[in-house]
């Protein structure tokens, strides 16, 4: 193995360890953030049925973490580079080894 070809499978290798601590790392303490939710009791008198009317719950929106949106396109977008110049540095060192004979 060449020069290049270790230096780029090392990088590759550290993009991949680094892609999967960041999220590991990243995570909030969702403690603070805990609630709960009550539904008042519909006083039920003789003329109306027995059913309590629940509201409907919305749900809030979450957006994505930073994390998602930025570095896992960006570690996937370096690992498509460094694949392909892997590939492309291996194609030219065969080339230089062997010669066609015609």
């Amino acid at each position: 193995m060449n020069r290049l070809a270790r230096i780029l499978v090392v990088a590759l290798l550290g993009v991949f360890v680094f892609a999967i601590a960041v999220p590991a790392f990243a995570t909030e303490s969702s403690d603070e953030e805990v609630t709960s939710t009550t539904v008042e009791a519909v006083p039920i008198s003789a003329g109306d049925s027995p059913a309590v009317v629940i509201p409907p719950v919305t749900e809030e929106v979450e957006e994505q973490p930073w994390t998602a949106r930025f570095m896992y396109p960006l570690f996937g977008g370096l690992a498509v580079l460094i694949i392909g110049g892997l590939a492309i540095g291996y194609n030219r060192s065969i080339r230089r080894r062997y010669q066609v004979v015609g």
